[in-house]
């Protein structure tokens, strides 16, 4: 009886959010070898993931992934779609906070206690320990430096200026000017908008094309680019840079375990090791990317510290966030 009574919690426990009594590192490792692969829908590279498992595997070897590069919006849909018919085939899955409430909406992620199997700090630990923050997205004003000195770009307001009609490039969407409206408020970001508009920006539809197109000389500066790839373009050679000017806005960029996944220990032992100092350097190394703030901030975040540039994280508050990015989104016009 009592083995039974156990073995009840034990289901009970497992329903609710996937914890187990004698969760470990330790004892997830052993059950993720028995289940041999981990599955991985991501916004980032292939290659990314195969980089992660490398140095993962020093610590735990014999698990094998299959990543699959998919954005985010269209994983969750799959997701769901996959969670109805009852038959999910992911295990882990990143995206920015501005999407997570789809995800809690369909139930795709529940609660596990990171910080108690872990010691995950309570910094990461976000949305009722749903989701596990492993970087930020830093969107600030970037340039080709063949045609821009450093510091020649000042402040966000030199782009309205008529020096620089026609001349540099604006993201469609406006991931970034959505974030920083939270700190300047609707009326100023649409204010500014409208005049970054109206000194002929080209627009642009993602930010591949924009740093792409910054790269190859098309316009001078742009607004929508991501630092962590201008940085790593810059290294391989490209006549790029970022401006020193704040605010900066930056997605957060979480991972979490999917409700269902056929692999869970696994999931769980690599969304952790996202977290670790060892999977943040290698998030670095690689994409450039990472925690741009608190104890493990990469040396770019570091960099912004020292200059004294305040840096603006998406809101977690995603109704707030999606009415951002829609009056963002009307006023640069550029989406079709």
């Amino acid at each position: 009886m009592r083995n039974g009574i156990a073995a009840a919690f034990a289901a009970l426990a497992l329903s609710a959010g996937g914890v187990r009594a004698d969760d470990t590192p330790r004892s997830l490792y052993e059950q993720a070898k028995q289940e041999g692969m981990v599955s991985v829908w991501s916004s980032l590279d292939v290659e990314m993931q195969q980089a992660q498992l490398k140095v993962f595997s020093r610590k735990f070897p014999g698990l094998r992934i299959e990543a699959f590069k998919i954005p985010p919006a269209a994983a969750i849909e799959r997701a769901i779609a996959e969670s109805r018919a009852g038959r999910v085939t992911v295990d882990v899955m990143d995206t920015n906070s501005g999407y997570l409430q789809l995800v809690f909406d369909r139930d795709l992620a529940r609660p596990y206690p990171w910080g108690k199997v872990f010691g995950v700090p309570d910094d990461l630990v976000l949305y009722d320990n749903r989701a596990l923050a492993i970087g930020h997205y830093d969107l600030p004003i970037s340039y080709n430096t063949d045609l821009v000195k450093p510091g020649e770009i000042a402040s966000w307001e030199d782009l309205t200026q008529p020096k620089w009609k026609g001349k540099f490039m604006l993201e469609a969407r406006g991931f970034g000017l959505a974030i920083l409206a939270q700190e300047w408020g609707e009326e100023k970001t649409v204010s500014y908008i409208k005049r970054l508009v109206a000194n002929r920006p080209i627009i642009t539809q993602s930010a591949s094309p924009t740093m792409d197109g910054l790269a190859s000389g098309q316009a001078s500066a742009a607004i929508g680019a991501i630092g962590g790839r201008i940085q790593k373009l810059r290294e391989q050679g490209a006549p790029l840079d970022w401006a020193r000017v704040g605010p900066i806005p930056a997605q957060v960029v979480t991972v979490f375990p999917v409700v269902g996944a056929p692999h869970p220990a696994a999931a769980k032992l690599w969304s952790w090791w996202w977290t670790t100092p060892e999977g943040q350097k290698t998030f670095y190394d690689e994409q450039g990317y990472g925690l741009l703030a608190g104890p493990g901030a990469n040396p770019r975040g570091q960099e912004m510290k020292e200059k004294g540039l305040s840096i603006v994280f998406e809101t977690g508050k995603v109704e707030e966030g999606r009415h951002n990015l829609e009056i963002v989104s009307q006023a640069i016009g550029g989406l079709k």
